[in-house]
């Protein structure tokens, strides 16, 4: 499908948002052959760079819903959760959010020309993002990958945890081609649409997330309208 992010029921995709609507003349006359995965932990600016790619014209899905149901399962939770998503990797052109980073030596055997960006941001910033955002809530996978729910007492757990996780990326694509590490701080457009071999927009580079924006008016009420369109 063409725009998944319309489905009322879609619940993997990053829905329709004003990024969405940017890249719809590049989705509808551009083709996009290779796929893109984003490598990066959640809050490294994975949610900013979907947003971008989705300017870009890729279709891009999101946070793996399907497999929050893992514990349930006899099988491994890797296993698992692999085979939950691997469906949805030809529907979408470009991947983002949680399990996806955690799955690229699989991701790069089925799609070796496919293109890899390594998200990343200062060490201490992101766990002081993480833990704004996550504190020690319940949340799908967490305790699969960190072995605790509590980033706030636990913080060095969750620190080393991505530390080791880019070194392994970095050492995994060490002269590959179709690789570049991305930083939230730093980079923008030029950097991304240079690595995909895609022009420029005119348009500024997206920033999701932005803890500012979260009780303003209007990012209520697109709150509101999302939670009224998409069925739950």
């Amino acid at each position: 499908m063409l725009f998944p992010e319309l489905r009322r029921n879609e619940v993997n995709s990053m829905r329709a948002s004003p990024a969405f609507f940017k890249g719809l003349r590049r989705r509808i006359f551009n083709t996009r052959k290779q796929k893109v995965f984003v490598v990066g932990f959640h809050k490294t600016g994975t949610s900013s760079m979907g947003k971008a790619l989705q300017i870009l014209g890729y279709k891009v899905c999101g946070l793996l819903k399907e497999g929050f149901d893992f514990e349930q399962s006899e099988k491994d939770p890797r296993e698992y959760i692999l085979e939950k998503g691997k469906p949805l990797l030809n529907e979408y052109e470009a991947f983002q959010d949680t399990p996806w980073f955690l799955f690229y030596e699989e991701l790069y055997e089925m799609y070796p020309d496919a293109y890899f960006i390594l998200t990343t941001r200062n060490s201490n910033k992101w766990l002081a993002s993480l833990q704004k955002h996550f504190k020690d809530k319940s949340w799908p996978y967490h305790e699969w990958i960190y072995g605790t729910l509590d980033s706030l007492n636990h913080g060095e757990v969750y620190l080393k945890r991505y530390e080791v996780h880019n070194k392994a990326v970095r050492e995994f694509f060490h002269n590959k081609p179709n690789f570049i590490e991305y930083k939230l701080e730093e980079d923008g457009w030029e950097k991304l649409a240079g690595f995909l071999k895609i022009k420029v927009p005119k348009t500024e580079y997206p920033h999701a997330n932005q803890a500012a924006l979260k009780g303003k008016f209007y990012y209520k009420l697109k709150l509101a309208l999302v939670k009224f369109y998409y069925k739950k």
